[in-house]
């Protein structure tokens, strides 16, 4: 079962389209030697994404149900195979676990920042996450309420990465708070020029000049 993918996630989506697996999808794929030769495709019944191998993909040409459409229409067959085989892409696990979506494709499936993946065997689904919870189906909205209730309870047990930011601390001054007030020197005393000069002795007498005279 090491080379199955096996189990469910609830993964994230950078700004580049770059999808985190999570461990045990990355161990199958290391397992199958599958890293360089992955492809993503869009379901062709459901509003999700696949993940598969060469092999998967020669699977769904060949699909043993095919024998099924044999009163088919031919122009049946082909919607079918463009559905299977058309819109896929090629893709490649990088060292960091991640494997990068088209845009057209994540902009097909409303994809943008939470996935959930579902294991299923010889291939993946990606689903929207946001989408699961608004819509369904209901199988998947109980798995990711799981998952989301499993992570709030991490985060309850743990401090978070970064403390929160509180009030900046004001260095403590003495006196009253608000601005320092400096005190200010006191002035030299200037002569009134309204009180009357007193005449020295031995000293010639001061005269007065008074305005208007």
């Amino acid at each position: 079962m090491v080379d199955f993918f096996v189990g469910s996630s609830i993964s994230t989506i950078n700004a580049k389209g770059e999808l985190t697996l999570p461990d045990h999808f990355c161990v199958a794929i290391q397992s199958r030697a599958i890293r360089d030769d992955l492809f993503v495709g869009l379901h062709a019944d459901h509003p999700c994404m696949i993940v598969c191998d060469r092999d998967s993909v020669a699977v769904h040409h060949h699909d043993p149900q095919d024998t099924l459409l044999g009163g088919w229409e031919r122009e049946a067959r082909e919607a079918l195979l463009r559905r299977r085989l058309g819109f896929v892409a090629p893709a490649q696990m990088d060292g960091k676990g991640r494997i990068r979506i088209a845009p057209w494709m994540r902009s097909r499936r409303g994809i943008r920042q939470r996935a959930l993946l579902i294991g299923m065997g010889r291939h993946f689904e990606v689903w929207n996450l946001d989408l699961v919870l608004e819509q369904g189906p209901s199988d998947l909205i109980v798995l990711a309420a799981l998952h989301l209730d499993t992570s709030i309870t991490k985060e309850d047990r743990h401090e978070p990465a970064m403390p929160r930011l509180g009030a900046r601390r004001r260095t403590a001054r003495p006196g009253k708070p608000g601005l320092s007030v400096q005190p200010v020197p006191a002035l030299p005393t200037r002569p009134d020029p309204l009180r009357p000069a007193v005449d020295r002795p031995g000293k010639r007498p001061i005269k007065r000049i008074v305005a208007g005279r």
